[in-house]
């Protein structure tokens, strides 16, 4: 099984390959949690799941034996020769590309004979976010994702008001999916182990009953009302936009809001509701 320690160190001495930190590579080496992972998202013969950044393919292995088919993207050359070599099953698709540059609604086509199609990754930590934004923004059928993440950034992914993980990031999240940490990873787990530990988020794209004018400057506005943390809600804006502290405050009364008010204190939907008022 390619998902251990020992079989990891004898597939990169074979193709003399080091972990790239360009690519944000780390290897995981525990079975356990590469299970636990599967596990959790249920896959069935009938599922097809996408993979970014598989690696050596420790968890491509596993799900390909769970599911009818697994496509993977993955930048590095010298990974996808090791995924050929090594994996050999028609039922594996491997892009060798930047996923942020693909296509996913074209390479969708890949799995019109699967039921469900889920995202489950390791993802390259130097490039969690823009990822993860790139795949809530898709209109496609994919709705379901498992990611590992930095535990520093898991916390702020799901974080809730109030407390101090809540920041923007948190706000965009809530906004276009339900996000659930499931798991922690300890740093132990990967080969080599990096500085920090991981964790397993869930999140579940779902449809709002509350929706921003304009979805480009609500993601501007989230992100300057949360700059300066220790300012206020008003002098964040004011540092920000043409517009009257009277404006800000009348609507900030009409909501009940004291003029003292931070930006972690406002739920996403409050966050919505002063955004379409004020601009």
């Amino acid at each position: 099984m390619i998902g251990s320690i020992k079989e990891t160190k004898e597939i990169l001495e074979k193709y003399k390959l080091k972990a790239r930190k360009s690519f944000g590579q780390n290897f995981l080496v525990d079975s356990n949690i590469i299970n636990k992972i599967v596990t959790s998202a249920g896959l069935t013969k009938q599922d097809g799941v996408i993979e970014i950044g598989p690696g050596i393919g420790a968890m491509t292995e596993v799900m390909l034996e769970k599911t009818k088919k697994v496509l993977c993207y993955e930048i590095d050359s010298n990974m996808t020769r090791v995924l050929r070599e090594e994996i050999n099953s028609d039922d594996l698709i491997i892009k060798e590309e930047d996923f942020l540059k693909a296509d996913i609604n074209k390479d969708l086509e890949n799995f019109v004979d699967c039921e469900r199609v889920l995202v489950i990754s390791n993802l390259p930590y130097y490039i969690t976010t823009p990822i993860i934004f790139k795949l809530l923004e898709c209109e496609n059928r994919i709705d379901e994702f498992y990611f590992m993440v930095q535990k520093e950034v898991g916390a702020r992914l799901t974080g809730k008001p109030k407390t101090k993980d809540y920041n923007s990031l948190s706000v965009l999240i809530e906004y276009q999916a339900d996000a659930q940490l499931l798991f922690d990873v300890k740093r132990n787990c990967f080969y080599p182990a990096p500085d920090v530990d991981s964790v397993i988020i869930k999140l579940k794209k779902v449809k709002r009953e509350y929706e921003a004018k304009n979805r480009g400057l609500f993601v501007k506005f989230v992100q300057d009302v949360f700059a300066m943390r220790r300012k206020t809600f008003i002098n964040n804006l004011l540092n920000k936009y043409p517009i009257s502290r009277e404006n800000i405050t009348t609507q900030l009364r009409n909501y009940g809001f004291s003029e003292t008010l931070r930006a972690e204190e406002l739920t996403t939907r409050e966050l919505v509701d002063m955004f379409n008022v004020l601009f």
